[in-house]
């Protein structure tokens, strides 16, 4: 039988079921800024790092690999742009790296000589290596992975070793890891942004802003937690605004907007940033995928196999290749999951969207049984108030495989492991069956 999480942070965001049924080892993650090294893995296969490789080129783009210690990418890039004394929105990544970890990635900057960048001395937090040109700006997606260096410490089981290489051994037999989005997509101390993002699709957007305004999560700083208690109970936004942290930068924005606009709730969202209120509908979009995929797994159906309904992508599964999309039938199914075993195909499951086509059989009943009980339309996706917000939906791997796998004893009760993960995969998915924690924040997720 699957193993099913008693986190109350899996269950709130859909990570209802483990593929493996061994206990896991336990310990905490993070536990020092160095036990979580991130390094990207460019289209090249290049690693990341202060000695990577790149050839020289030419072009107004001047490419960089970004080290970053303890902050975010966003937040490393402006560092760089204030010593430079330009717009940090001349800068781009591949992807956006945890805060707490050290992290190696791509970046680059348009019309800067790259004089100016070796210049900069760098600080404890931010470094710059690799300096060299390229004719094209660096996009969202554009890299291959990223290599993973873990160490999992205060680890409390016996012989930890043989329940890893246990645990291991039942991801095998079933195909891989379940590709849930990981908790940072919703966030561990305020897991609000799909419960945002459900208001919005249900044309509730007053409920939207009191859910971000006003909901209220253990972990949060006492002064957050009375703020908000403040407002739940009279709803006076310019007395909250005077005591709302400043660090709640999107919260104070709304209350200001709604300072000045009373009622106006669609406004009030509309004053984030697209890509905030892309994040809202996005994180939801993900909830139903972890949910549909939770399901499928309690009822003891493949999560990289087919089944008569599902669909398949054709393609390298690691590089996220799509070559065409088949739907499995009884007459095809032992030749697609032939070509899935020989690693030239890979199951995917449906990102709900507007556009989205619902599977059939079994995988289709599945999803109307979401759909039915989070009492959300496929044509919710399509925002007629917020359009920008809209999806059309696609899809994602159901699973993924990590790949140069190593681990061993850091110390008695402290493990090192190291790993590759394809772009969109999270090393907290796969670290979460490996540890099983049931305070995942405790746990240093």
């Amino acid at each position: 039988m699957p193993k099913k999480s008693k986190a109350y942070l899996d269950r709130l965001l859909g990570l209802e079921a483990y593929i493996s049924e061994t206990d896991g080892i336990g310990g905490v993650i993070r536990r020092r800024i160095d036990d979580f090294v991130v390094k990207e893995i460019t289209m090249e296969g290049i690693t990341c790092s202060p000695t990577a490789k790149f050839e020289e080129g030419v072009g107004e783009y001047v490419w960089f690999v970004l080290e970053k210690k303890g902050v975010d990418s966003i937040t490393a890039l402006r560092i760089i742009a204030r010593s430079l004394g330009i717009s940090s929105k001349r800068f781009s990544v591949a992807g956006l790296k945890d805060s707490k970890a050290i992290t190696f990635q791509l970046a680059c900057v348009r019309d800067v000589d790259p004089d100016m960048l070796t210049r900069f001395k760098g600080t404890d937090k931010v470094k710059v290596h690799c300096i060299f040109r390229r004719p094209f700006r660096l996009t969202p997606g554009m890299l291959m992975g990223n290599r993973f260096e873990i160490v999992i410490r205060e680890i409390e089981c016996k012989d930890p070793l043989n329940r890893v290489n246990a645990i291991l051994n039942e991801i095998e037999e079933a195909g891989g890891v379940p590709n849930y989005y990981g908790y940072q997509r919703f966030g561990t101390i305020r897991p609000i942004t799909h419960l945002i993002g459900k208001r919005i699709l249900l044309g509730d957007f007053k409920g939207a802003v009191e859910t971000l305004l006003t909901k209220i999560f253990p972990h949060e700083s006492e002064k957050a937690k009375e703020a908000r208690r403040y407002l739940a109970e009279t709803w006076d936004v310019r007395g909250a605004l005077e005591l709302f942290p400043r660090s709640l930068h999107h919260e104070r924005m709304i209350l200001y907007y709604l300072s000045k606009h009373p009622g106006d709730y669609v406004g009030a969202i509309r004053t984030l940033p697209i890509e905030v209120r892309r994040l809202f509908i996005g994180a939801y979009q993900a909830y139903l995928f972890n949910k549909v995929l939770s399901k499928r797994i309690l009822e003891g159906m493949p999560i990289a196999y087919a089944v008569p309904g599902d669909l398949v992508a054709l393609g390298d599964p690691f590089k996220g290749e799509v070559r065409g999309l088949v739907r499995t039938t009884d007459s095809n199914r032992d030749k697609l999951n032939q070509l899935i075993r020989e690693g030239n195909a890979y199951l995917v499951l449906n990102v709900f969207g507007y556009s989205t086509s619902l599977c059939y059989g079994r995988p289709g009943e599945i999803e109307r049984e979401i759909l039915r009980e989070e009492g959300i339309s496929l044509d919710a996706f399509k925002l007629r108030q917020l359009r920008e917000a809209s999806s059309h939906g696609t899809f994602r791997p159901a699973s993924f495989k990590p790949r140069d796998l190593s681990f061993k004893l850091a110390n008695e009760n402290s493990i090192q492991i190291s790993f590759t993960l394809g772009k969109g995969m999270y090393a907290t998915v796969f670290l979460r069956e490996l540890m099983k924690p049931e305070d995942v924040v405790a746990a240093g997720f």
